[in-house]
């Protein structure tokens, strides 16, 4: 038979059109439907140095024909061989089944960490698949920062003693003894003490032969041990009033806009009531809304609340005044404090190159986040075989 070559080519690219497209069926086939169908890190904004737990949830689909053998699962950073953490000969999971596995590590630089979850599984041919779902967590340094404070009750002799945790380890092992002239007299256990929360034990302290007690809290936070201390007149009845300041102060700055976050922390020994914070006016600074005043209400002693203020900046501005209004003693307490702007914050914490589909269950190992390579080909197959129809026709 002689063909023409125009007639030549359209047979030639029907043949290799219909040649992709059994490829394609074949390679979707192959594979077990298995994925990662989800990955959850504890605690979410880890310190250098803490137990890091990266929890990686494995799905084999119930349309899948096979139960596959879970070989290895391993955390690296990508494009790397460095590796955090590693199991291996996990189980086995059927068709429709699931497996969540907890492998654990530490950072010991701060800092956004970029990882890879991998999972590598064999199916019952004995053919091996490899999927990989991305992690990112922020490694801070650890920032350890407590206070104690105390309330004595002259009719029932007792002395309550808070320590409260300003910082963002947890404070464990926690100890808190009551001292006159140097000899321990007391001593108290407390439980753990998580960031941005307090526990207060109590002290019989009406049959102490001295008048001021000496309360020593030790705890170990961020690896290391630590101490706070605290001395009280036990014959001042007085309790020392409520004093509201602002503390774990953080402001992000987008553009022309300045959002102030933190804690108002009461200092005192009594309750204050009626806390509203707002942004002062001052050169180049004033409120902005949504949130140019933030009414906290009632602090108890020794507690704090947290609250967030809005405000707009000129680019030369370094600081921004934060009015703190509130009733002690039924009393009007107006005090203003200066926050710093700091112009290198990002107005994110989270990276602009990473979509929410960054966050999807990773796939096989031909899976990179595009079209796959077959629709790719058959798309360009389809565009050259309508130019070669528009040839002949012209012909």
């Amino acid at each position: 038979m002689n063909w023409s070559p125009s007639t030549r080519l359209l047979v030639a690219l029907l043949v290799i059109l219909g040649g992709v497209g059994a490829v394609g069926t074949t390679a979707t086939a192959a594979n077990p439907a298995v994925q990662l169908s989800s990955v959850s890190v504890s605690p979410e904004d880890p310190n250098t140095g803490e137990r890091v737990t990266i929890d990686a949830t494995i799905s084999n689909l119930e349309n899948s024909d096979t139960t596959v053998e879970v070989r290895d699962v391993y955390v690296r950073t990508p494009g790397t061989t460095d590796e955090y953490a590693r199991l291996e000969e996990v189980g086995s999971i059927a068709p429709g089944g699931s497996l969540s596995i907890p492998i654990s590590t530490t950072f010991e630089s701060a800092g956004e960490k970029r990882l890879n979850v991998n999972v590598v599984v064999q199916d019952e041919d004995g053919d091996y698949h490899r999927y990989t779902y991305p992690v990112y967590v922020d490694v801070t340094e650890p920032n350890v920062r407590a206070d104690l404070s105390s309330r004595t009750d002259a009719d029932s002799g007792t002395t309550s003693v808070s320590l409260t945790n300003f910082g963002n380890a947890d404070l464990s092992d926690v100890e808190i003894t009551a001292r006159v002239g140097g000899e321990v007299v007391a001593r108290n256990f407390l439980f753990d003490v998580a960031p941005e929360s307090n526990r207060t034990t109590t002290f019989d302290t009406d049959d102490y032969a001295s008048e001021t007690v000496r309360f020593v809290a030790t705890y170990d936070a961020a690896g290391e041990s630590h101490e706070t201390t605290l001395s009280v007149e036990l014959d001042d009845r007085t309790e020392i009033p409520g004093e509201i300041r602002l503390t774990a102060v953080e402001t992000t700055r987008t553009g022309s806009g300045v959002t102030i976050e933190g804690d108002a922390a009461n200092l005192g020994g009594t309750d204050a009531e009626s806390v509203l914070v707002s942004v002062g006016d001052a050169d180049g600074v004033r409120p902005a809304s949504p949130s140019g005043e933030y009414f906290i209400g009632a602090i108890d002693a020794s507690e704090f609340a947290t609250f967030e203020l809005t405000a707009a900046a000129d680019q030369n501005a370094s600081s921004v005044p934060v009015e703190i209004a509130y009733i002690v003693d039924n009393e009007r307490v107006t005090t203003t404090q200066r926050v710093s702007i700091d112009g290198d914050s990002p107005s994110s914490g989270v990276d602009p190159a990473a979509g929410s589909g960054d966050r999807r269950p990773g796939g096989g190992p031909g899976d990179s986040g595009g079209l796959q390579l077959t629709v790719i080909g058959g798309v360009a197959v389809v565009v050259l075989v309508v130019g070669a129809g528009v040839y002949l026709w012209r012909r």
